[in-house]
């Protein structure tokens, strides 16, 4: 869980490439699996989906938009507690 505010600096200017990858790595979020960026409602996980897909190049993310606003709703759907490293 990697929240989006941490790939900008305190001007709100997206940190440096070398920056973004050294966050990523740091999380140990392997860029070369597929990669599925969500949050509550698919804005804040809209702009991890640009950082990784449009600055760093990353061609297997994708964003979910329904994100847990819509998940959350369906019934009898599996929920993974935990962190799955």
């Amino acid at each position: 869980n990697i929240p989006w505010s941490k790939n900008a600096n305190d001007d709100g200017t997206f940190k440096s490439d070398d920056e973004l990858k050294e966050l990523y790595a740091e999380e140990q979020v392997d860029l070369a699996k597929d990669t599925i960026a969500y949050c509550r409602i698919g804005e804040r996980s809209a702009l991890t989906w640009f950082v990784l897909h449009e600055l760093l190049g990353v061609e297997n993310v994708k964003n979910y938009d329904g994100s847990w606003t819509e998940y959350g709703s369906l019934v009898g759907v599996p929920i993974e507690l935990g962190a799955n490293k």
